[in-house]
């Protein structure tokens, strides 16, 4: 039996063309390295987004709505990740950030306050 996640990650990348590609990918790529403990969704549909979802064995949720000018509605990113995530704690990452693999025991060391919302910057 597989163990239930601690936390989930999940991001909606830029379209994976130029620079973004190799950035993304070693993004997503660090994410699927930290094991059992984080459940990663990729959400959008922009190209590439799906092949990259896979690529890490992450789950994919291609619809999110869109303002009139296309752009992803962070409400709608948020909701939907909710909805689909099988984990109480919820990590939205940029897409291009790597994380190391002492970011779930951070992340597990702020659940000791209850309720919290952490922050960082590159």
């Amino acid at each position: 039996m597989a163990a239930t996640p601690l936390m989930t990650l999940f991001t909606i990348p830029k379209a994976f063309s130029g620079p973004a590609v190799v950035m993304q990918r070693n993004a997503l790529r660090s994410w699927a390295r930290l094991g059992a403990g984080c459940e990663v969704i990729v959400l959008g549909d922009d190209a590439g987004t799906a092949e990259a979802a896979r690529e890490i064995g992450a789950r994919h949720l291609a619809a999110v709505a869109r303002s009139a000018a296309g752009t992803p509605l962070v409400s709608a990113v948020f909701e939907a990740a909710e909805g689909a995530a099988r984990t109480e704690w919820m990590c939205y990452v940029n897409a291009d950030i790597i994380l190391m693999s002492d970011f779930p025991a951070a992340a597990a060391q702020m659940g000791r306050f209850g309720r919290f919302l952490m922050g960082s910057r590159r």
